[in-house]
């Protein structure tokens, strides 16, 4: 039906050339049809492809599928010209995407610039670019969705490997899937608790809403309204991050585990608190919870209808198809969703060079609010110390034997 076009230019020629009589300009009319028209013909003895047809680039040959096309392009249709554009565009993204992680893994995950009291992660990358993400300035609270097989737990553990390699704080897991998935951080945490004993869960959230009732008294007592402006006033207090695997089962496991979880969605900015949660489905979060965790990431294989209720339209973000990596979304309140990719198989590798010194070893918030309200020193008591029950202490214990192994 294309081809009925190039009879009006024909006939104009035609009319033109014998009517002036410039015979040669209708002949040259007719024979450029005729060209349009077998070159017309050339191209539609090729099918029309599926979008995603597998291109094939030699230094001699383009093939789409198992067909190689014309040498000249001018012979090709424009759907060609478009997959041909679209695999170079994922060729150089995908050879980013190698370099990328090759930087990062090289510093051992760590992000190399952040700013002041920032808590800060590297995430991944886009197209031309690397991403990461400021648990401070982009939460202070953080979402993770993703059905079973996503990268969800991937992800999880990618974020926590960059986060402890580029700086101190204090971490509490709670993972209700058994405890395999963040079990190679439970040594550097204050805690871990698994679904498969309640003693742990409960132990760690009483240790969790004791943790922010000591940060309250401790700006209370030092008149400070939140973290940053305590210790702007010279203080040291880490923050705290606390992480959740099955958000959705947590929530359910217990009236005190809903009560903590709540408080520190609620509390967490200005203490210095931050809540990470990894969860299937947005079935049994909360509108008031949801409003908390202001960053939030989302696997483009998740329910449609949750990235919704994330803010995010899942029509307007395509997926990058880089071997090793996974694609999700990732949306701040302050910013626009925008996908992004992420590498598969991060392990955390152990961070003896990153243990604090003696002198600059972080004490739990209670400890601090009491050296503030009582100016004079306990009397040291020259009696054998017994074995300490608080997770802390005994973390503690262990950072202080490693440094001063690493010392000798």
């Amino acid at each position: 039906m294309q081809w009925i076009w190039y009879l009006p230019s024909m006939l104009i020629g035609l009319g033109f050339g014998f009517s002036s009589g410039y015979w040669q300009l209708a002949l040259i009319s007719v024979f450029m049809v005729l060209i349009l028209i077998g070159t017309q013909a050339y191209k539609n003895r090729y099918p029309q492809f599926d979008e995603n047809s597998v291109v094939h680039i030699s230094n001699a040959s383009v093939a789409i599928g198992n067909r190689v096309l014309p040498r000249f392009q001018f012979l090709w249709k424009a759907q060609w010209h478009q997959l041909l554009l679209a695999e170079l565009s994922k060729v150089s993204t995908g050879d980013f995407f190698l370099r990328a992680f090759d930087r990062i893994k090289e510093d051992n995950f760590r992000v190399r610039e952040v700013g002041p009291g920032g808590l800060v992660a590297w995430i991944g990358a886009i197209e031309n670019r690397e991403v990461s993400l400021d648990l401070v300035s982009d939460g202070p609270h953080l979402i993770i969705v993703g059905p079973t097989g996503s990268g969800k737990s991937e992800f999880l553990r990618m974020l926590l490997t960059s986060l402890r390699a580029t700086q101190d704080f204090k971490l509490a897991l709670f993972d209700y899937k058994g405890g395999a998935a963040l079990d190679e951080f439970a040594e550097d945490s204050i805690g871990m608790a698994t679904d498969l004993d309640e003693e742990s869960q409960l132990a760690l959230f009483s240790q969790l809403a004791n943790e922010l009732a000591d940060r309250e008294l401790l700006f209370a007592s030092a008149k400070c309204s939140s973290i940053e402006s305590y210790v702007a006033a010279g203080n040291l207090l880490p923050r705290l991050v606390v992480v959740v695997d099955e958000f959705v089962a947590c929530l359910a496991s217990g009236p005190r585990a809903l009560a903590t979880i709540e408080d520190i969605a609620a509390r967490g900015r200005s203490l210095g608190v931050h809540l990470v949660a990894a969860t299937q489905s947005l079935s049994g979060v909360s509108r008031a919870m949801l409003t908390n965790l202001r960053a939030r990431v989302a696997m483009t294989s998740s329910d449609p209808i949750d990235m919704v209720q994330l803010g995010i339209n899942p029509s307007k973000h395509k997926p990058f198809n880089v071997s090793g990596w996974a694609s999700a979304i990732i949306y701040c309140g302050s910013s626009q969703a925008e996908s992004f990719s992420f590498p598969l198989g991060v392990r955390p590798e152990p961070l003896q060079a990153q243990l604090p010194s003696s002198s600059e070893q972080l004490q739990p918030a209670r400890s601090q609010a009491l050296r503030q309200m009582y100016s004079s020193q306990e009397p040291a008591l020259d009696l054998p110390q017994e074995p300490s029950s608080n997770p802390d202490s005994q973390l503690l214990s262990r950072m202080a034997r490693l440094h001063s192994s690493v010392h000798k």
